[in-house]
């Protein structure tokens, strides 16, 4: 019996021992799993329980002018940031920060929950540039509000306001498929981004290196002490071709044309409520202004824009977000009439001297075009000065419309302009028989090439193509590509990257034959469709040569436009002007460029008695002459 019991407390101890030994096993074998093999996993997590780092957005590069003027800049604000999983279950936070920011729930919890996807355990930012009583609001309840945090922040800053709007352009958060289209060079969910304009076309070289700063936390998420700091490294400057003076004289002087042309009692003028402006160097592309309207601020768009902002702009019937300088495509009307006259010399279909007769009616076939008034007998110099159908028609079918088409591709129509300016611009149309056949299937008329030859029909040019087609006549044939940044430089002053003058092509027609076009375009202004409009402009000392232009549109007023350069002896700016529903390009648009003409040589000063050449250019010119 007493053996028995021993024996019996032997196997227990022996089941015990073993018991024992498995459990330790077990214990030994889950403490090696989580210290070697998931060691690195887990101290990371707990790492993160306790930190949490937070980025600050480097401040982006400056905008200047070709003179060094500031155009847009920086200024250091506030931005609130959260850790969403540190306040998503504390009612009390979201909702004081709701009411504090001015967010509703929903739109706290979205704003959280998008960021949330891409960066757990971190500070986001929940909004930009608060104001200073918003931000006493916070900190005064700091201690109440674990993961969040009040920081200083870059936000951008655009001292013109709506001047150069679409030049600029704006910033907005970055989008998931912006983000995916980014991926490896250092973008995150909730940074700001380049939307449109020079703020997206180069946003890489504008947004600088991001500064990180790791904070220690409590259980609770509260903020207890920076443990890492990597300052920010600012972003890189871009230097314009664009003149400030010149800028800001194109602006005002479309602004106050189209306020005048809606005090007019002229149905065909008063309903004038956009248009465009551009000004350039025809010696090496370089834009030294343009000018979209309406504008619109890209100063609403630092921090949040409020939806009622946002909804006015998007619903404007007039679309101010659209660049018409590059992205508006037009019927030229008459500016196109120096190619249909440099086709038909280089053709050798016309001689210089060779009259035609205008009686007011020119026929195609059974259909008619008309020209009012009747110019009787006029040269090519003629038809160009006095903006003669008739001239332009007989031309044009005796050049067919392949050739004619071919010239116009020639000199720049058609094609994009090469201009480096986001949106990118539009590529324009020039229709010929092959091309009617492909897109609409349809054969070519006669009628058709007589208004392509006048502008109209299957022919759309932005302004800046029209630009780069007036700034080759100046030139002798010389194309360039338009140019808006001529060099990158550091924060602190080291230049990063140059961009000289590009050279597209050189269009080899003969001298004699531009010569004569340029002789009619000078004499539009001196005694043809454009002489009231510079009535009293020094034209012998700066003589101008231009085109206008009046282009209908199905279902509005026409288009008035006006093409230019000067001097024209010696060309150093092209300036074209579209009024939308202006009417005559004369009337409505030709004044605006003689002003742009009047800044740039310093006539108003030259008027009040300064002295010397006050041409625009400053200390950069000589960097972009060829």
């Amino acid at each position: 019996m007493k053996n028995r019991t021993i024996k019996g407390l032997e196997r227990s101890v022996k089941v015990l021992t073993i018991l024992v030994v498995l459990i330790f096993s077990v214990l030994l074998f889950r403490l090696w799993y989580l210290q070697i093999v998931r060691g690195e996993e887990i101290f990371a997590k707990s790492s993160q329980n306790r930190t949490r780092p937070i980025w600050i957005t480097a401040p982006r590069g400056n905008i200047f002018d070709r003179n060094g003027e500031l155009l847009v800049t920086s200024r250091i604000s506030h931005v609130v940031s959260v850790v969403p999983e540190d306040i998503k279950d504390n009612p009390y936070v979201v909702q004081f920060l709701g009411r504090v920011l001015g967010l509703s729930e929903e739109e706290l919890f979205q704003r959280m929950e998008e960021r949330a996807k891409y960066q757990k355990n971190q500070y986001v930012p929940l909004k930009r540039d608060v104001d200073a009583s918003t931000i006493g609001q916070i900190l005064e309840a700091k201690l109440d509000l674990p993961g969040v945090v009040v920081e200083d922040y870059p936000v951008r800053s655009y001292p013109k306001g709506e001047w150069g709007a679409h030049l600029f352009g704006y910033l907005g958060e970055i989008s998931e498929q912006e983000l995916a289209q980014r991926k490896g060079l250092g973008y995150r969910l909730g940074d700001l981004v380049g939307k449109m304009g020079l703020e997206k076309t180069f946003d890489y070289e504008l947004r600088g290196e991001e500064a990180v700063r790791i904070w220690e936390v409590d259980r609770v998420g509260q903020p207890i002490r920076v443990l890492e700091e990597k300052k920010y490294i600012p972003g890189n400057n871009l230097h314009l071709t664009i003149d400030l003076r010149l800028q800001a004289v194109a602006e005002q002087a479309l602004r106050d044309q189209l306020a005048w042309a809606k005090t007019q009692t002229n149905p065909q003028l008063n309903k004038a409520n956009a248009g465009s402006v551009v000004a350039l160097d025809p010696r090496n592309g370089a834009v030294l202004a343009m000018v979209s309207y309406p504008e619109f601020d890209p100063n609403l768009f630092v921090g949040n824009i409020t939806s009622a902002a946002f909804n006015e702009l998007i619903n404007n019937p007039l679309n101010p977000f659209s660049n018409r300088v590059t992205r508006g495509q037009f019927m030229p009307g008459s500016t196109f009439k120096p190619i249909t006259v440099l086709a038909a010399l280089e053709e050798g279909l016309v001689k210089p001297d060779e009259t035609f007769t205008c009686t007011g009616v020119f026929r195609v076939g059974n259909r008619q075009l008309r020209c009012n008034p009747a110019h009787g007998k006029q040269t090519v110099v003629d038809g160009l000065k006095n903006s003669c159908n008739t001239v332009m028609a007989e031309l044009a079918l005796r050049l067919g419309p392949e050739k004619l088409a071919a010239y116009a591709k020639l000199l720049g129509l058609g094609a994009k302009t090469g201009l480096k300016l986001e949106p990118e611009d539009l590529a324009g149309l020039v229709g010929d028989p092959e091309w009617k056949k492909k897109a609409r299937n349809e054969p070519w008329y006669p009628m058709e090439t007589a208004l392509i030859a006048i502008g109209q029909s299957f022919v759309n040019v932005t302004p800046i193509q029209l630009a780069q087609v007036y700034a080759a006549i100046a030139s002798g044939g010389q194309v360039y590509q338009p140019q808006l940044v001529w060099k990158i430089t550091s924060a602190t002053g080291e230049t990063v990257a140059e961009f000289s003058p590009k050279a597209v092509r050189k269009i080899n027609v003969k001298p004699e034959n531009l010569a004569v076009v340029r002789e009619g375009l000078t004499k539009v202004v001196q005694e043809g469709t454009a002489r009231y409009a510079f009535a009293g402009f020094p034209l012998a000392r700066i003589p101008v040569a231009g085109k206008t232009g009046t282009a209908e549109n199905v279902g509005k007023n026409d288009y008035a436009f006006f093409a230019s350069y000067a001097p024209a002896d010696n060309p150093e700016l092209v300036v074209v002007v579209v009024i939308e529903e202006g009417g005559f390009g004369s009337q409505a648009a030709a004044p605006v460029a003689r002003k742009i003409y009047e800044a740039y040589f310093g006539l108003e000063k030259s008027a009040a008695g300064a002295t010397g050449d006050n041409r625009f250019g400053g200390p950069d010119q000589a960097a972009l002459m060829e």
